[in-house]
């Protein structure tokens, strides 16, 4: 690194014939000053080490500083020459002219702080490195273990039908069939929870916060994944105010309701119930997932956010998982600048409640004059 940065431009300058004792306390208190005459020609570094090894009584014969450095030499080169003439200080150059100084303690400190700087960012990209070992880890550990029992499952049942189609009655076949179909879905949240998370890891999951209403949202939702809850039996309520909205993404936001209304599926038993529900509290919208399900035991509440804690249980019908969903959405959450926590109950079940910032009254208003715009044009 060039010292041009580290330049002191700002020092005093004294004539060369001034006395010494005049300007012996300005020196100590500077512990350098600039010797220029009345025509701004240069002549040199009066420090402290010239005034209290030299009896002379002008200024002009205590100088043992003259040699400008320039101003493109390296930090490294500029600490030796400081070294060489015994200094802590010298005067610089630009295009042989002075333009300021530099001084040893400050080159010793920019040193110092650039190898902090340095030591920090090779920390930060060990830690970015290690952290995309464990999650390739991750990855491989999920699609070797859990990935392989569904697939194991639908090659069952693919090869009793297979050879006993024409043997079996429609109620056999079709419970097959039902098998397939849900290992076949259970298989699919896994890739979809492997995808998100691998995107999210390699930031390629872009962050585009929108006017967003939690109601349609969250009905879409339901609507693609009704036949995993029909298929238990389990009746999902949806309640939320029409009149508020959240100022969110998305796809994010389906991928968080997804996460935990599967999950809440899956830990709830047959003819059970789930409740989504939502309500503005300042200046963000708490969003409810609560079930009357099995719950989730007190010794792994705290982990389950965590990425290194990948101890999926099985669901009431054995249903398989990742255990990567409730890590995704906590990383949602949180890219929103909102909170992920689970409710402790004293009943049966589990409450999952998280926020996302709500849209602002007169940012609603202008959207709402907008669109009734736009409408109006494409009529």
């Amino acid at each position: 690194m060039k010292i041009a940065h580290l330049i002191r431009r700002d020092f005093l300058t004294v004539n060369p014939y001034s006395g010494i004792n005049a300007i012996k306390n300005q020196v100590l208190e500077h512990l350098a000053v600039v010797v220029k005459d009345d025509e701004g020609v240069f002549y040199g570094v009066l420090t402290t080490d010239d005034i209290a090894h030299n009896p002379k009584t002008l200024i002009i014969d205590c100088l043992t500083i003259k040699e400008l450095v320039d101003s493109e030499l390296s930090v490294e080169d500029t600490i030796f020459k400081m070294d060489a003439a015994k200094t802590d200080v010298l005067p610089v150059g630009e295009n042989g002219k002075f333009v300021g100084l530099v001084f040893k303690n400050e080159l010793y400190k920019y040193i110092s702080d650039y190898n902090l700087e340095l030591e920090n960012k090779i920390k930060a990209r060990t830690k970015e490195l290690e952290e995309a070992i464990a999650t390739k880890d991750l990855m491989f550990s999920i699609i070797a273990h859990d990935l392989k029992s569904p697939f194991n499952a639908i090659l069952g049942f693919t090869g009793l039908l297979k050879n006993k189609l024409r043997s079996l009655d429609l109620e056999k076949a079709e419970k097959l069939i039902c098998g397939m179909n849900s290992q076949a879905r259970n298989t699919y949240n896994l890739l979809e929870d492997l995808l998100t998370w691998a995107r999210d890891n390699s930031n390629k999951i872009a962050y585009n916060p929108v006017f967003c209403n939690i109601s349609v949202i969250c009905n879409d939702v339901i609507d693609q994944i009704n036949d995993t809850a029909k298929m238990k039996d389990i009746m999902i309520n949806s309640f939320h105010s029409n009149e508020v909205y959240a100022f969110a993404d998305k796809n994010m936001v389906e991928v968080i309701l997804r996460n935990l209304i599967v999950n809440a599926i899956k830990f709830t038993e047959n003819s059970g119930k789930i409740e989504i529900y939502s309500m503005p509290i300042g200046e963000f919208i708490e969003i409810t997932v609560a079930d009357n399900g099995i719950g989730i035991n007190e010794s792994i509440k705290s982990k389950l956010f965590k990425s290194d804690f990948n101890e999926s249980s099985p669901g009431t019908a054995n249903e398989k998982g990742s255990g990567l969903g409730l890590v995704i959405c906590k990383r949602f959450v949180e890219r929103h600048q909102g909170k992920i926590w689970i409710e402790n109950k004293t009943e049966k079940g589990t409450t999952i409640k998280f926020t996302l910032p709500i849209y602002k009254e007169d940012v609603h208003k202008s959207y709402k004059t907008e669109a009734v715009k736009i409408e109006k044009s494409l009529r």
